[in-house]
């Protein structure tokens, strides 16, 4: 379980600055429901990472119309962006994966007057809100500093709600190479989460966060992430799509046997789609 500090402050640039040195990182993007807000910012006291993650939420504003423009409903969305380690990826999203949420791409434009460079993103999203194309925002997501949720890896800082407890029961029951149907797509009703939940803020923030973190050393991979990956490229090499491949018999097999050991499945999973 991890331990969430609250930093008042905070990008994702200006707190992960040089973390990078220490091991792969990446940056992604959940789109989320609006009522899902408090599980999605309390999400890092529920599962067990092994290095520091960073999270900001963000609250459009001036670029609503063109957001409504592009078809998003920006009153019934969570927009969070994470920059976590690629270790902990699977890790992060497997409990959100067992609850329907999908992966995708989505293309950061600026909007009105801003001034940055598109970006691509990889999204999660819920089953219930729908990935736009591109979505408008008036800063680039890596340079918003917000009110920023910081997980370290430790033991749980505060309780959990019965209701976030009963989405995680729900989402670990879940099997891992569930198919999702996105083909209905039920509309979210807005209901705005006020932002005054008590949280226990640590007193101080670390001066230096790069001694904070140990180096990472590479791991030899085992024999079963060995035969998880073969399956995956064999089944790729024969013309498998990635979405298909987690229902494949052959995958099934080999994901329980690897799940069952501590392997990160779904880990390895994105990365290997990543690269095909």
């Amino acid at each position: 379980m991890g331990e969430v500090e609250i930093v008042e402050s905070g990008s994702l640039n200006s707190l992960t600055n040089g973390w990078e040195n220490y091991g792969e990182r990446t940056r992604i993007m959940l789109l989320g429901a609006r009522a899902d807000r408090h599980a999605l910012r309390n999400h890092g006291r529920t599962i067990a990472i092994e290095e520091t993650a960073v999270s900001v939420f963000y609250r459009p504003r001036e670029e609503r119309a063109e957001m409504e423009a592009c078809g998003i409903n920006h009153s019934a969305a969570s927009f969070q962006f994470v920059d976590l380690a690629m270790a902990d990826l699977g890790r992060w999203m497997q409990p959100l994966i067992g609850q329907g949420w999908s992966r995708g791409e989505v293309a950061i434009v600026a909007a009105g007057d801003a001034s940055f460079e598109s970006e691509s993103w990889m999204c999660f999203h819920h089953p219930a809100i729908p990935i736009p194309s591109e979505i408008p925002l008036s800063e680039s997501p890596a340079s918003i500093s917000r009110k920023a949720f910081v997980t370290h890896p430790g033991p749980v800082l505060d309780s959990i709600s019965e209701s976030d407890m009963d989405a995680i029961v729900a989402s670990m029951a879940s099997d891992i190479a569930a198919v999702v149907d996105e083909g209905g797509q039920d509309e979210v009703n807005s209901r705005d989460v006020e932002q005054g939940v008590d949280e226990q803020v640590s007193q101080t923030t670390p001066q230096n966060q790069e001694e904070e973190l140990p180096v990472i050393e590479q791991k030899e991979e085992s024999p079963l992430e060995a035969e998880l990956r073969q399956v995956i490229s064999l089944l790729v090499a024969g013309g498998q799509e990635m979405g298909d491949i987690m229902e494949h018999p052959q995958f099934i097999e080999v994901s329980e046997r690897a799940s069952a050991a501590g392997v990160d499945v779904w880990g390895m999973f994105v990365r290997l789609s990543d690269d095909s």
